[in-house]
């Protein structure tokens, strides 16, 4: 780079650096942060040789780069606080509204550890059910204990959580210590064992609460499910398939270069997998992430919906006005690529 006015564009999350001689802004920083970009961007106009100036851009795209990574933490939990805000006026004003459902299940919606509001959900459900042995089993349970965590820390229910990441368990096992009833394993589950796993750890019979989200095989584990009986049961389904159509990918593992969005199951296929197991969808939260299903001896009050009336698009997480994904022609995309996808 010679002595001139040079540019310098860093495009991650949208965001610009210009460096000039004269002015040098970075999108969104702090004063302190301006000042530490300024005083690097002066120094590349000194007369330096070409490897300190790479050496000295260098440095500065790096501290752009941590300038960003806070930007989207501070989104992050803007959405969040936005969230619970919305969850405080909901109780105030809303949730006990007589109001018919399935907005009357959304109204509850809150977070205290799950990522999507599942939690209001989930407890107004047990409590429509009703409790029996304060038991659950989470499948792809992640760092956070998933849609079991509040059950586990807040409620201290025992449980099984089952994620194929050591860094994950290990993480699990050290919040969950206070309480022994809960079981953090590290664990491939697929179809053909999952019913050995959960047979191993007690977890046959009536339980309270079952969550599976795997991003992969997640209807296959389902209609393998045959040792225990939840009474409340939660599934993740991938809202690029749409509404209507019954698919999920097939029964084995992905390629290593599936693109993304191949994973998982629609929302159609899991209904009928759930119908036929004797679950009615009760509701899809508004994230467009997890459907929630209860069984069909329970809650009579709550209706069953079909697949076209509880579908919700996907939330775009990294916009703090939570608009709806634009609709990907993920079918095209499976198409091009030549990659199976199995019809229910």
């Amino acid at each position: 780079m010679g002595v001139g006015t040079p540019q310098i564009k860093l495009n991650r999350c949208s965001a610009v650096v210009t460096v000039s001689q004269k002015t040098p802004v970075v999108s969104g920083q702090s004063p302190a942060q301006i000042s530490r970009v300024r005083q690097i961007a002066r120094a590349l106009f000194l007369r330096f040789s070409r490897s300190e100036q790479q050496k000295r851009i260098g440095h500065l795209t790096r501290l752009v780069e941590r300038v960003l990574a806070n930007q989207k933490q501070d989104e992050k939990w803007r959405i969040i606080f936005r969230r619970q805000l919305n969850a405080v006026i909901r109780h105030l004003y809303i949730s006990g509204s007589d109001i018919p459902a399935p907005n009357a299940l959304a109204a509850h919606r809150f977070r205290l550890r799950s990522q999507n509001e599942e939690d209001g959900i989930i407890l107004v459900l047990l409590q429509a059910a009703g409790v029996v042995g304060r038991r659950f089993v989470e499948i792809g349970c992640g760092r956070s204990g998933g849609n079991s965590a509040m059950l586990a820390h807040e409620l201290g229910w025992s449980g099984l959580m089952v994620d194929a990441s050591r860094k994950a368990i290990a993480s699990l096992q050290k919040t969950f210590r206070a309480n022994p009833g809960v079981v953090a394993v590290r664990a491939r589950v697929a179809p053909d064992t999952l019913n050995e796993l959960l047979s191993h750890y007690g977890m046959t019979g009536e339980i309270d609460f079952l969550s599976i989200d795997i991003d992969s095989v997640d209807y296959w584990l389902l209609d393998a499910l045959a040792v225990c009986s939840p009474r409340v049961l939660v599934t993740e389904y991938n809202a690029h398939f749409g509404p209507e159509r019954m698919v999920t990918v097939p029964n084995g593992s992905l390629p290593a270069d599936a693109p993304k969005g191949y994973s998982g199951a629609s929302l159609a296929a899991l209904e009928k997998l759930a119908r036929r197991k004797n679950y009615r969808l009760v509701l899809c939260e508004d994230a467009g992430v997890n459907a929630f299903f209860l069984r069909n001896d329970l809650a009579p009050e709550v209706p069953g919906l079909t697949p076209a009336q509880g579908f919700r698009p996907m939330v775009d997480k990294r916009d703090v006005s939570e608009q709806r994904l634009k609709e990907v022609d993920l079918y095209r995309v499976i198409d091009e690529r030549g990659l199976p996808l199995i019809e229910v």
